[in-house]
């Protein structure tokens, strides 16, 4: 084939091709190489030298030059070494058209840094899982050779299955990472089963352990089972019309036997449901209980006793839970204030504020609502009750309603809606729009520009009415 061409020679450049860091030297002959591109015409040759500067004639390979899509071409050559030579420095020579070009391809780099090497604990909160298994996690970076041995072992038993691995994987200088992940039992987890990851590569090998106990070390005594009582919140008993009782069991190894009931002062079983479990902070489990009862029976003081029973547990427990009684009560003053006008100005966002103040006691709910609907709670942001008085305990607590500026330029309203036990009907509601804010005081400026002409002419119609009413005095005066 023969390709006709009006561009100008090209000289290649060139690039050395070694093996990646920490290659095994146990692989015997290594390769080297040399990569010279872009360069034009294709007629290109190669030869090799050691670091004494003799030539080498054996063990080269060289491809035939590709036109890549820039019109130029590219192509390498290969040396093959002895391993016991991979630590000597070569040269590679380029001679085209045009010249000829030596790079030196240096010996195969070693690894940086050391080998270091993780095992991850399995995650409890994929023990929630219908098949109640999670992973064990080993991990080991910057090997120095693709050649490795990992093995799982189950209390010094070499494991099977479950396993999962991968790599070697290049990291180019950082040598090699391997991960493997070994599936593993909820019930060998809690049984304290010892889990170890060996490891054996050139230059490095290690081995690392992990069990329930090696990860709580002196902490791994469980904490004892409890059960915490949760009365229900104002918002449940206004809407609802009814009392939501929480009994949360926590400190839980495992849930299988758990046994919860409410009941009323008479010993009358109420209707108890037992939620989800969930993984606490400290890698145990909680559930929590409930039942409902009728509003007025909690607020008139009636108790009521949750009994939860366990395998874990020698007696079951028994907790009570019954309104307590609020001193000092005090019903909340409730206000609301329109988007600040330099916020306006900038015809970007607009926010609604409610401040809801000197209350006790701090159970409350703020709603909102535009034009008579309720908003979505996605909408505004309500902060927790915060103590504003110790002698009286009185909180304050606040809530921003987020809107853009066009909704409220079109008038809409906006009512905060605010609900106490000590309010008179139990609830109260502030609302504000634009006419209501420029009827307080609040103009925009087209109105404060109509407002400033309006007394610019009541001015001058004043002062004429005081001249007509001094000119006809003057006249009356001459006349008498």
């Amino acid at each position: 084939m023969v390709t006709v061409t009006s561009a100008s020679p090209a000289a290649p450049s060139l690039f050395p091709l070694y093996p990646s860091c920490g290659t095994d030297t146990s692989q015997d002959p290594i390769a080297l190489g040399c990569l010279a591109k872009d360069f034009l015409p294709e007629t290109i040759d190669f030869a090799w030298s050691d670091n004494k500067n003799d030539s080498i004639a054996n063990g080269i390979k060289k491809f035939t030059p590709i036109l890549n899509t820039a019109g130029t071409y590219i192509t390498t050559t290969q040396l093959s070494v002895p391993a016991s030579k991979s630590h000597e420095i070569f040269y590679c020579t380029a001679t085209y058209p045009t010249g000829k070009g030596t790079i030196k391809v240096p010996p195969t780099p070693p690894c940086s840094g050391e080998s270091s090497m993780t095992i991850r604990p399995p995650a409890r909160d994929q023990f929630l899982e219908p098949n109640k298994t999670s992973t064990i996690i080993c991990s080991v970076k910057k090997l120095c050779s693709q050649t490795v041995t990992l093995k799982w072992l189950k209390e010094g038993v070499e494991v099977s299955s479950g396993i999962h691995t991968v790599g070697p994987v290049s990291s180019g200088p950082n040598g090699y990472t391997l991960l493997s992940e070994l599936t593993v039992s909820e019930t060998d987890w809690d049984n304290d089963r010892v889990y170890s990851c060996k490891v054996e590569s050139k230059n490095f090998s290690d081995i690392r352990n992990t069990s329930k106990s090696f990860e709580c070390g002196s902490d791994c005594s469980s904490p004892e089972i409890g059960a915490l009582l949760i009365p229900p919140n104002f918002a449940d008993i206004y809407i609802r019309k009814s009392a939501i009782l929480t009994c949360r069991v926590i400190n839980m190894q495992s849930t299988e036997g758990l046994n919860v009931i409410w009941t009323k002062e008479d010993g009358k079983e109420l209707k108890t449901s037992i939620g989800d479990r969930k993984v606490q902070s400290n890698g145990l489990f909680s559930v929590d209980a409930t039942t409902s009862v009728c509003a007025d029976e909690w607020e008139r003081g009636d108790k009521y006793t949750c009994k939860v029973a366990h395998p874990e547990l020698i007696f079951p427990l028994k907790n009570t839970l019954t309104k307590e009684p609020v001193t000092n009560s005090h019903a909340p003053s409730v206000y609301i204030f329109p988007p600040p006008s330099e916020q306006l100005a900038l015809r970007e966002a607009a926010t609604v504020t409610c401040l809801v103040k000197g209350f006790n006691p701090p159970d409350l709910f703020i709603k909102w609502l535009s034009n008579g609907e309720e908003l979505n709670a996605s909408k505004y942001i309500n902060t927790e009750p915060i103590l504003e008085s110790s002698q009286p305990p009185l909180y304050f607590a606040y809530s921003t309603l987020n809107i853009n500026e066009q909704e409220w330029n079109a008038g809409n309203t906006y009512t905060c809606l605010v609900g106490h036990e000590k309010l008179p009907l139990q609830v109260t509601q502030r609302t504000v729009d634009k006419s209501t804010v420029y009827l307080d005081g609040f103009v925009d400026a087209e109105e404060e520009d109509f407002y400033n002409l309006w007394t610019t002419a009541s001015t001058f119609i004043i002062l004429f009415l005081l001249s007509l009413f001094y000119s006809t005095t003057v006249t009356l005066i001459k006349v008498k």
